[in-house]
């Protein structure tokens, strides 16, 4: 199983680059999908695309690794520059109350100001939901 702070780490790779980074692809599916990596990216995600740069291998991976998990994506205001926000939640959008199951707890995994694009805002929101997941806040 994977330790929070394995993921923690991989969460401060993620928000802190920016466009496709293969090695980093690599550990996160490592982390996430604990499965041998030869068949990736078609077999693990089904896209051919990167998921630190193209939104739908992204939106694949979340849907793989919390399937059935609300997500979204949306740019913040131009502050210092074009960055995203992103979340990925088993309560619907982050709105407590929405689960299905109300014995579930809810988790909710959110990332602010990420410059890197739509793809890295969302991994790293699908990163902090498995840290929330596992207990530990990110």
């Amino acid at each position: 199983m994977t330790t929070a702070n394995h993921l923690r780490a991989l969460l401060d790779r993620v928000e802190g680059g920016e466009g496709r980074d293969l090695a980093l692809e690599g550990d996160i599916l490592r982390a996430l999908l604990s499965s041998d990596l030869r068949q990736w990216p078609k077999r693990y995600i089904g896209l051919g695309e990167a998921i630190t740069s193209s939104i739908d291998a992204a939106v694949a991976l979340v849907e793989k690794v919390l399937p059935g998990w609300a997500w979204g994506v949306s740019g913040e205001p131009p502050v210092h520059g074009k960055s995203w926000h992103a979340s990925v939640s088993n309560v619907g959008f982050g709105i407590l109350g929405v689960a299905d199951d109300v014995r579930e707890k809810a988790i909710v995994g959110e990332a602010s100001y990420v410059p890197g694009g739509p793809a890295r805002a969302l991994v790293a929101a699908l990163l902090r939901a498995k840290i929330a997941q596992e207990g530990q806040d990110a």
